[in-house]
């Protein structure tokens, strides 16, 4: 007989509608590999309507996770908004709708608190979902297991379809999708506690300034997209199926809350052009008292505006005149962009090269590069390439240190005993006089040297008095 061992085990419980309050807190209703879903209220009322009838309501599904030895938690795989709906009834956050008017005058539009004696005895004894409860794949650190359980859940949404981002976001154990999970997500998970958390302060600014849609995960489709370009170093696909498959690669045995990819270069890259971007339109106009950025809409446009700015920053000064000149410019293309009757060539290539694989990305970067550095010149303003050499080499190192015998030039201003400004060899910073970020080039007459204190206090400033 043919019977294929199952990979878990279901159980079948009627649960009161009183339980989700009382024992809320054993209830984990958003999990980590499911998006935050909202009903209408109307939806909402819908379901208080079936509920009060005694209509058939689907099963909703739980699966059992063991924290420990003595600790569970009831994770929602199916039926997030039907425990809402029913928290929300009985905590007087939600009316009854006014279609219950034939099954008894006094329901329409009453909240639970407000329900005579009788009504609130029903509502506690008798409603209630039933629910099958899903058990053996209990470890929440476990891959396979979190990987069946979300395999459940988008089995289960067959009529609610999940774009390519929603699938990604199920990815517990990769290392990318947990770090734009902490970046662009408006929520996060605690995984010690195994609960949902409705906030972020990890998501970085430069997203809370995009007149951009999180709704379906927008903003983490857009900083995967960032990571690919970065580990390409420059345009390359960044279509849908390039973003699940990125996402994918990054999976790891022990990947479930780790948050190592954040120590990688592409992901240091990308947060640091996310800083310079996130200052350049700080203190638009537009984005005072939470408002947000009407021309950083499209993501076709948002992947070429990252690329220009990752461009300027890592071959030119990008102090704060350039800041300035980049948040004019990009104002001034996109109100030619969006000219219907425009005739410029450029314009008109741009809008043609909407797709995200590698030609059309690299044919955008091409166009606002070329009409970026355009508007620079009309302004006036030359933009000043950094030396391709950041760091001095050995023989400049040599040089610098018997030129100055040892001695930090900063303690040496701050009239310190020699003994004090004697920095060995192991220890001492070759430091460019004008940083490196502002245009300074690698070479002795733009050297100096200091201890690692001064340097480090010093950063991107310019040595007084050079």
């Amino acid at each position: 007989m043919f019977n294929p061992q199952s990979e878990y085990e279901v159980t079948y419980k009627d649960i009161s509608l009183r339980a989700f309050v009382d024992y809320k807190d054993a209830y984990v209703t958003r999990p980590p590999y499911q998006r935050k879903n909202v009903w209408s209220r109307a939806r909402k009322q819908e379901l208080l309507d079936s509920l009060f009838r005694r209509y058939y309501v689907p099963r909703i599904v739980i699966r059992e996770v063991r924290l420990s030895e003595q600790a569970t938690r009831r994770e929602v795989i199916d039926g997030q908004q039907r425990i809402i709906t029913a928290q929300m009834f009985l905590e007087n956050e939600l009316r009854l709708p006014n279609s219950l008017a034939d099954v008894r005058p006094d329901l329409p539009g009453s909240y639970f608190r407000d329900l005579p004696p009788e009504v609130r005895e029903f509502v506690y004894e008798e409603l209630s979902y039933s629910a099958d409860i899903v058990k053996g794949i209990e470890d929440p650190k476990n891959p396979e297991h979190q990987r069946i359980a979300a395999e459940i859940f988008w089995r289960l949404q067959q009529g609610v379809s999940l774009n390519y981002m929603e699938r990604a976001h199920a990815r517990l154990s990769s290392l990318s999708r947990n770090f734009i999970v902490r970046h662009a997500d408006d929520i996060r998970f605690d995984y010690e506690a195994y609960k949902a958390i409705d906030d972020n302060p990890n998501k970085h600014p430069f997203f809370t300034i995009l007149n951009h849609s999180n709704d379906r995960m927008g903003h983490l489709s857009l900083l995967t997209r960032f990571l690919i370009l970065e580990e390409a170093d420059g345009p390359t696909d960044l279509q849908d199926l390039d973003v699940e498959a990125y996402i994918d690669r990054y999976q790891d045995d022990n990947g479930i809350g780790n948050f190592s990819l954040d120590d990688l270069p592409q992901a240091k890259a990308v947060l640091s052009t996310l800083n310079v971007g996130y200052e350049v339109y700080k203190n638009d106009p537009m984005v005072a008292d939470g408002g947000k950025l009407k021309e950083l809409r499209r993501e076709y446009f948002l992947v070429s505006v990252y690329l220009l700015l990752r461009h300027l920053r890592k071959l030119y000064a990008f102090g704060d005149q350039e800041k300035e000149h980049f948040r004019r410019f990009l104002i001034d293309f996109y109100a030619r962009w969006q000219d219907s009757n425009t005739k410029d060539t450029d314009i008109l290539a741009f809008s043609d090269s909407r797709q995200q694989d590698a030609n059309n990305v690299a044919t955008r970067h091409m166009i606002l590069r070329q009409v970026f550095f355009e508007y620079a010149a009309a302004q006036g303003h030359e933009m000043k390439e950094k030396d391709t050499k950041r760091a001095f080499d050995e023989s400049q190192r040599i040089t610098l240190y018997r030129k100055y015998d040892g001695l930090c030039q900063e303690c040496v201003r701050e009239n310190k005993p020699r003994a004090e400004c004697l920095v060995p060899w192991s220890q001492f910073d070759a430091d460019h006089v004008v940083p490196h970020s502002k245009g300074g080039t690698t070479t002795l007459n733009n050297a100096e040297l200091l201890c690692r204190p001064h340097n480090l206090k010093k950063g991107a400033a310019v040595v007084a008095g050079s």
